[in-house]
């Protein structure tokens, strides 16, 4: 993976559902570049794809109803779109990251960010609380 480039590259993606009715086109042609240090929103109206954009860089779209017809995804260079799994969970969680919106995975708020943030460095790595709340 290279340092140089844009952080995150989504060129033309298209996400489709399998469903009883036939199929669903959820993400129809979406595109953006995200720089290192920038931020970016995704504005639409309710299931106009923002969630399932998401979980399409995440990786996590359902397998048995989801698909990627078309279109790329790059974390600094590298294709996303088709990447196995095990090569995935080395970036999920390290490199890639979601706050969830639904209630049930969202962040706890009762617990601080910065604790909740530490624990993902203590379960994804081999790391002391110390390190972990440092790395936070």
């Amino acid at each position: 993976m290279s340092d140089s480039g844009p952080l995150l590259e989504v060129d033309d993606l298209h996400v489709r559902f399998r469903t009883r009715d036939g199929v669903v086109s959820a993400v129809n042609g979406m595109s953006f570049t995200l720089d290192a240090g920038e931020t970016i929103a995704i504005l639409g109206e309710s299931g106009s794809g923002k969630s399932v954009t998401a979980q399409a860089i995440m990786g996590i779209l359902p397998s048995k109803t989801a698909t990627i017809p078309q279109g790329s995804i790059r974390y600094r260079g590298t294709e996303l779109v088709r990447l196995r799994e095990r090569d995935y969970r080395q970036l999920r969680g390290a490199k890639i990251a979601m706050v969830f919106q639904d209630a049930l995975s969202a962040l706890n708020p009762v617990t601080s960010v910065g604790r909740q943030v530490s624990e993902m460095f203590r379960v994804r790595g081999d790391m002391s609380r110390r390190q972990a709340k440092a790395a936070a």
